[in-house]
């Protein structure tokens, strides 16, 4: 990206953090993001709809539907680790990392569309449904592990720098947008349509999104065919990813040998980072409070503000509140520090959930639409910052061990992803059915609905604050990383590393290990 030298185009993209690297990486920074569609899509669209569509199209328990979600994600506590040995062990000419997003392709498609019908078990008992829907959500959960703790692992080798990685990341933002608007938009025309006279299908779709129908079990062949659109949707993008990024061949990168107490030991070690340890509690904490709401955002409005038929338009209306966050949260990022939009804007989360708590049936639309844009305006901050600091993670961990592990340490990224909402989802069924919440029910007992407001705003504020504090308490800055980027190479280089003694304790605080102690030092 070039602009004239000086003028008021140079001194933007100055200000911006672009540089002469920006445009010659323009193109991998679309083509590596283009598998956020699988990444971040996928898993919005389960969040919203799938809960509803056990419990009120399959007719599970909330109980039930709550432990499909546990069992999946308990699976990848141990498939996401192996993952992440593996992809770090890979030697293939495509690099460590590239082609493992064709060979989940397929898995990814076919195990997708299995968690939206479950063809002739449909007329069968809700046990036997729930175990069937617990291996098809293992199965897809499996093959999403095979594609993005690799494609997650990719960045720092990509973007090796601190403002550059920020720029992947802002792109990752606009490509996330589109997946997400995209996928829900297909998702809420296909399960909006009815057949009406007079009408064209493409106007019936339209006219029906601001109208969101209450699930029954007359809408299975609607998200059978949801599900068939959308696993191509979210499975066809990784070849344009694949074929888009180029990574150096790993074939005669050295393997150590591998034994359990080495793999043990390994994922041990990556815990003394400090910087990895904040970035995990903001990650998870901010995780499971978003999750909460997620999965107990179709009872709220159905049953609480009694404004299901909006379910549509506010999320799209709050997706549009997400997406005008990214600059601002870009800006940010640049000019301050890539944890200063959490800190700024998770608070905005806070008040809407405050004010969510007091929404009541027969209250204001309005109201209830502008909690909606401030709560997705906090979230954008917080969703773009956790992304943003992993590269930033590995770099540190490479100063103490002497390692690259970015598989390893992608892993705890797509585990929290995973376990921490399978957890929150979990925990929402069971709080419900404990507050004797019905889903199928018509009406609500006052109990049943303290119940959807804990879910929806008490536990997640809760949460949130957490987060909020992980993020006031995670310290390194662009200079910090720039200092361990240069001390990195200089140890590479065979160059004695050296720094003042303010330097060394910078690295220590932000390490959480004396400086002694660090391969870095050796």
């Amino acid at each position: 990206m070039t602009a004239k030298k000086n003028g008021a185009g140079h001194r933007l993209f100055r200000f911006l953090g672009f540089d002469s690297t920006f445009r010659s990486a323009l193109p991998t920074m679309i083509h590596y993001n283009w598998a956020i569609f699988l990444g971040n899509g996928s898993f919005y669209i389960i969040g919203l709809f799938f809960i509803p569509f056990l419990t009120r199209v399959e007719g599970l328990s909330a109980a039930q539907a709550g432990v499909v979600v546990l069992c999946a994600k308990l699976c990848d506590a141990f498939t996401d680790p192996i993952m992440g040995i593996l992809t770090d062990r890979t030697r293939s000419r495509f690099g460590r990392h590239r082609r493992y997003l064709l060979l989940g392709l397929v898995p990814v498609a076919v195990t997708y569309f299995m968690m939206w019908t479950s063809f002739s078990l449909s007329d069968s008992s809700p046990t036997v449904k729930m175990f069937y829907y617990i291996g098809a959500y293992m199965l897809f959960s499996t093959a999403y592990t095979v594609v993005m703790v690799p494609h997650t692992a990719m960045l720092p080798v990509l973007a090796p720098t601190y403002d550059l990685r920020t720029q992947f990341n802002a792109m990752r933002t606009i490509l996330d947008a589109v997946g997400t608007e995209g996928s829900f938009l297909i998702a809420t025309m296909l399960l909006s349509y009815r057949r009406i006279a007079g009408k064209s299908v493409l106007s019936s779709a339209v006219s029906a999104i601001g109208n969101t129908p209450e699930f029954d079990p007359s809408f299975r062949p609607k998200f059978l065919l949801m599900g068939l659109i959308l696993c191509l949707f979210f499975s066809l993008p990784l070849l344009a990813t694949f074929f888009g990024t180029r990574e150096e061949s790993s074939l005669r990168d050295p393997v150590q040998p591998f034994s359990f107490r080495a793999f043990a030991d390994e994922y041990r070690s990556i815990l003394k980072n400090r910087a990895f340890r904040q970035y995990f509690a903001l990650t998870f904490f901010n995780t499971v409070g978003l999750g909460f709401v997620s999965n107990s955002s179709y009872y709220f409005l159905q049953s609480v503000a009694g404004m299901v038929a909006l379910y549509t338009i506010t999320n799209l209306i709050s997706q549009a509140g997400e997406v005008a966050g990214f600059p601002i949260n870009y800006v940010l990022s640049i000019r301050f520090s890539k944890q200063t939009p959490a800190k700024i804007e998770l608070p905005f989360v806070l008040l809407a959930l405050f004010v969510s708590f007091f929404v009541h049936e027969g209250g204001s639309r309005w109201v209830l639409i502008l909690v909606y844009i401030f709560y997705n305006f906090g979230i954008a901050g917080a969703s773009g910052v956790t992304s943003n600091l992993f590269p930033d993670v590995t770099d540190v961990d490479e100063m103490i061990c002497g390692q690259r592990r970015e598989g390893k340490i992608s892993t705890f990224s797509t585990l929290i992803k995973k376990i921490v909402s399978g957890f929150s989802a979990a925990m929402t069924g069971f709080v419900l059915h404990a507050f004797g919440f019905d889903p199928s029910a018509a009406s609500h007992s006052a109990t049943a609905l303290c119940g959807v407001r804990f879910t929806y705003a008490v536990l997640p504020m809760l949460f949130i604050t957490c987060s909020v504090i992980c993020a006031c308490r995670y310290r390194m800055t662009k200079d910090d990383h720039a200092l361990i980027r240069r001390a990195l190479r200089d140890k590479h280089d065979g160059h004695p590393v050296a720094l003042t003694d303010e330097e060394k304790q910078r690295c220590a605080a932000i390490s959480g290990v004396p400086w002694d102690e660090m391969w870095i030092a050796q």
